[in-house]
C-alpha cells in the first residue's frame, strides 16, 4: 500500500522561460532610434551640448546622468552603469552565449526543485494514522530520503544562481565599458554632426553591435524629425552667433534676427520670442564671460534655460515687458 501512496511522480511541471534574447532586430533597433531621438532631444541643453566636450570615456555617465530617470533602455543603462570591465564585442557575445546555456540550466534546476519539492510534500500529506507500523516506517523513510534530495537540488539551484548573477554582472560591466568606448569614437570621429537624429542612429544599437554598424542600418530609416524645444532653440541660438559678425554685437544681433522671423515657424522659435529677456541676458552672461564664439552656442543655451527654469520675482516682473511680438 505504501509503494502504491508513493508511487505519484509521473509527471515533470512545464518549464519556465529564462534568460532574454541578446539580438537586436531591425523592428527593435528602429524603436530604439526613435526613443533616443525624442531623449536626445528633449536633453539637449543639459546632456546634448557636452557630448562634444566628452574627452574620456569614464566622463559619460555623469555627463548623461539626466537620462537616469527618463529611460530604460538597455543602452541607456549601459552608458549610466556605475562600474565597468574592459571587454571586446567578440568576448560579450561569447559572455551572452555562455550565459544563454546557463539559463538553461537555472531553468532546468529550478523545475528539478519544485519536482523534489512537490514529492516531498506529497509524501508529508500521507495520513499515516491509517498505516500499519511497517508501513509507517516506509513512509518517514522515504520521507528523509526525499527532503535530502530536495535540499541537494535546491543547493544545486542557489549555486547556479549564483553564477548566472556573476555572469550576468560581468556581461553588464563589459557591455557599459564596450557601449561608453563607442560613443566616445563616435563623438571623436568627426564623421557625423552631433545632432539628436545622428547621435541616436550611432547609439541605438548599442552595446550589442558598434556605433558604425548601427549608424549604417539606422541610416535607411525616415524619423519623425528634430522636433525637441531645447534642440531647436540650441539650432536657433548657433545660428544667430553664426550670422553675427561681430561678436560685442551679439545681443543686438540676435534680436533683430528674432524680430525678422516668426513665431509660428517653430516651437523653439515662439519660446525665444516669449522669453526675449532671459536669452538676452543669457548672452549676455557669456559675453562677460569671454565665452569662446566656437562654444557660445552650447553655453547660452544653458544659461537659457537655466535662467528660465529658475526665475526670480525680478526676472518675471522684466520679462513679461520683454516679449518679442511676431
Amino acid at each position: 500500500m505504501a509503494d502504491n501512496i508513493l508511487d505519484f511522480d509521473s509527471e515533470d511541471p512545464p518549464k519556465k522561460k529564462l534568460g532574454r534574447d541578446f539580438g537586436i532586430k531591425d523592428g527593435r533597433l528602429s524603436g530604439v532610434r526613435e526613443h533616443l531621438v525624442w531623449l536626445i532631444e528633449t536633453t539637449w541643453d543639459q546632456a546634448g551640448v557636452e557630448l562634444p566636450t566628452i574627452k574620456a570615456a569614464d566622463q559619460i555617465p555623469n555627463v548623461l546622468r539626466i537620462w537616469k530617470d527618463r529611460s530604460t533602455e538597455h543602452v541607456t543603462s549601459a552608458l549610466l552603469r556605475p562600474s565597468s570591465v574592459p571587454a571586446t564585442s567578440k568576448q560579450l557575445r561569447a559572455q551572452r552565449r555562455n550565459l544563454g546555456k546557463l539559463n538553461k540550466k537555472v531553468q532546468s534546476a529550478l523545475a528539478e526543485v519544485e519536482k523534489r519539492v512537490g514529492s516531498l510534500e506529497r509524501a508529508m500529506w500521507i495520513d499515516t494514522t491509517r498505516l500499519s507500523e511497517g508501513e509507517q516506517i516506509v513512509v518517514d523513510d522515504e520521507i528523509r530520503k526525499r527532503v535530502g534530495v530536495a535540499v541537494r537540488a535546491v543547493n544545486e539551484y542557489w549555486a547556479l544562481q549564483g553564477q548566472q548573477s556573476a555572469l550576468e554582472n560581468l556581461l553588464k560591466d563589459g557591455e557599459a565599458y564596450f557601449a561608453r568606448a563607442e560613443l566616445l569614437d563616435f563623438c571623436q570621429s568627426k564623421r557625423y554632426t552631433l545632432r539628436p537624429l545622428n547621435i541616436a542612429n550611432a547609439l541605438a544599437g548599442l552595446p550589442f553591435i558598434g556605433w558604425r554598424q548601427s549608424a549604417k542600418r539606422c541610416k535607411k530609416w525616415k524619423s519623425a524629425g528634430e522636433k525637441g524645444v531645447s534642440f531647436q532653440v540650441f539650432e536657433i541660438i548657433r545660428r544667430i552667433v553664426a550670422s553675427s559678425t561681430r561678436k560685442h554685437e551679439l545681443v543686438r544681433d540676435a534680436e533683430l534676427w528674432l524680430r525678422s522671423r516668426r513665431s509660428s515657424e517653430s516651437t523653439g522659435m515662439a519660446d525665444l520670442h516669449k522669453n526675449w529677456y532671459y536669452l538676452r541676458r543669457s548672452i549676455q552672461t557669456e559675453l562677460d564671460k569671454r565665452t569662446s564664439r566656437r562654444n557660445l552656442p552650447s553655453a547660452i543655451s544653458k544659461e537659457y534655460w537655466r535662467r528660465k527654469s529658475n526665475p526670480s520675482a525680478v526676472d518675471l516682473a522684466f520679462a513679461e515687458e520683454e516679449i518679442i511680438v511676431k
